[in-house]
């Protein structure tokens, strides 16, 4: 049995990850209230301010990081920023310092540390923190606009949900990459590339709609 660390896992691909793994697997949850109980599922309450003092209870064999916000839901620039690039590199450390050498990590489609608009910019200084660190097992997932059912519900997602199936038969050929997909599907791609072999990869959308 695997022992499993995830951060994120109350969100909308937190949570389909935790349908996709079953109760095969330890997961330790790290989350800032406990979810519902299951078998396997062990909830850790914490301060994501606090990660760097945090001490788990066991040895972690694969991270998966499902962290993520909008400055909206943040609340400022600064504020986005400590959870998609502070919170996951802190995260990332706590899963070294008890003994996890594979890290799976949700970034964003158009990650870019050059980009001049705050989210891919984040999005891909976050990223090229962490390619800078050896892994063992490194897996950036890029994935488009997702689908699915989010609590609470973000009113744009909703708007954009609803009129993506007109603009769905336009994105063909280059456009392909820019499909929306599930965050089941995402979650479904996370624990297959998390058993494969040894490396780094970085799997852009079109893949994890594959996958």
């Amino acid at each position: 049995m695997s022992r499993f660390l995830i951060a994120g896992a109350t969100g909308l691909i937190g949570k389909a990850l935790l349908r996709e793994l079953g109760t095969e697997h330890d997961l330790l949850l790290l989350c800032r209230k406990s979810g519902d109980p299951a078998p396997g599922r062990t909830w850790l309450p914490t301060s994501f301010d606090a990660l760097d003092r945090l001490t788990l209870p066991s040895p972690v064999d694969i991270a998966f990081c499902c962290l993520g916000t909008t400055r909206k839901d943040a609340g400022s620039a600064e504020a986005f920023r400590r959870v998609d690039l502070d919170y996951v590199l802190a995260f990332a450390a706590l899963a070294r310092r008890h003994g996890c050498r594979r890290l799976l990590v949700v970034s964003s489609l158009g990650a870019n540390p050059g980009s001049p608009a705050l989210y891919p910019r984040t999005k891909g200084e976050m990223e090229q923190a962490l390619l800078a660190q050896e892994w063992q097992r490194l897996v950036i997932l890029r994935p488009a606009m997702l689908l699915g059912h989010r609590e609470p519900a973000r009113r744009s997602e909703q708007i954009i949900q609803a009129i993506y199936p007109l603009v769905k038969p336009l994105l063909r050929g280059s456009l392909r990459r820019w499909r929306a997909i599930e965050a089941s599907q995402v979650a479904h791609a996370m624990a297959r590339l998390a058993i494969q072999e040894s490396g780094i990869e970085t799997v852009e959308n079109e893949r994890l709609l594959t996958l």
